[in-house]
């Protein structure tokens, strides 16, 4: 259209400039005696104008191809965002129901793996991270073990020291710990920060917010320690803490709280002292779950992929 206009303008233009140059009206009867190089000068112009108005339309025509290119790719990537989840609170959103889903975390790996999530504590969005309901699977394990994971999701588990640096360390989470006597008493350890250190430092228990709960603040006395197994050693203890009581730890010298002791024990094998001094306990699982400072993170982070990620910067 914009080309077609162009051409009836110029044929206009050029009648109009001929006429002023010969000075008369056009008519067949007549012959004139122009300057026909003024023409020629003209219509150079003219057409260099026309070559000028084509080619800003081919760059505003490319610019447009390029807009729907970015804001497909755009569409593309928040398609793909909403089925990839980083944490429970995003996985089981929409059902709102416990059970197994799978997150990606890019600070572990691009490749989706499967999490526990509990919907039953506190309005949901708790991944589980450790879980003891029965001796089914045994937690007297070496370090690569402890630090790849093991056991089955939805019973007994170990979601595995990377994986569990992984998720503390890229944002921050809190920690919910319920834990069950024989008796049926129920307690609950809530911390309102947690994060485990990499494999370069032992996986050291870093960083413990404050408490609050009915089981006691048995955990706190731990931090600063790394993790010991069987076959690693990082405890205080003369002795490895670990051989001694069968299983892993922050261990101190030894513990004030050990969830993976030895299974079904009276007494020194899944133990919280402030419930009981080394009361082996029926239950225990451990939870995180992201902030709320962590979930304003995430979500100027994704509002900054889209802004900026894709070339449209304001």
């Amino acid at each position: 259209m914009l080309r077609f206009i162009l051409f009836l303008l110029l044929h206009y233009l050029l009648w109009f400039r001929i006429k002023n140059v010969c000075g008369e009206d056009l008519d067949s009867s007549t012959i004139y005696n122009c300057n026909f190089n003024v023409q020629i000068d003209v219509v150079k112009k003219f057409l260099e104008e026309l070559q000028a108005a084509r080619k800003r339309e081919d760059d505003i025509l490319a610019q447009i191809t390029l807009c729907q290119a970015k804001l497909q790719s755009v569409q593309e990537q928040l398609s793909v965002r909403k089925s990839v989840f980083s944490n429970c609170l995003e996985a089981a959103a929409e059902s709102f129901k416990s059970g197994v889903y799978n997150i990606t975390l890019e600070k572990f790996s691009v490749t989706p793996f499967a999490v526990y999530c509990n919907e039953e504590v506190d309005y949901g969005g708790w991944l589980v991270v450790q879980r003891r309901v029965s001796d089914a699977v045994d937690f007297y394990r070496d370090w690569l073990e402890y630090k790849n994971g093991f056991g089955v999701l939805d019973e007994n588990y170990w979601i595995g020291l990377e994986k569990l640096h992984a998720l503390t360390s890229s944002c921050q989470h809190e920690l919910y710990i319920e834990l069950q006597k024989y008796s049926g008493e129920s307690y609950y350890a809530r911390y309102s920060e947690f994060v485990v250190g990499g494999e370069s430092e032992g996986y050291p228990l870093k960083i413990l917010g404050t408490y609050a709960g009915t089981a006691g603040d048995s955990l706190t006395p731990h931090v600063g320690m790394k993790f010991t197994t069987r076959d690693q050693d990082n405890d205080l203890g003369s002795e490895n803490c670990a051989v001694y009581f069968k299983g892993a730890w922050w261990f101190k010298k030894c513990y004030h709280c050990h969830l993976n002791g030895r299974y079904g024990q009276k007494r020194a094998g899944v133990v919280w002292h402030d419930i009981s001094l080394n009361e082996s306990l029926k239950s225990a699982q451990m939870m995180i779950r992201p902030t709320e400072k962590c979930l304003r993170r995430l979500s100027l982070k994704a509002n900054n992929f889209i802004i900026f990620g894709n070339g449209f910067n304001f």
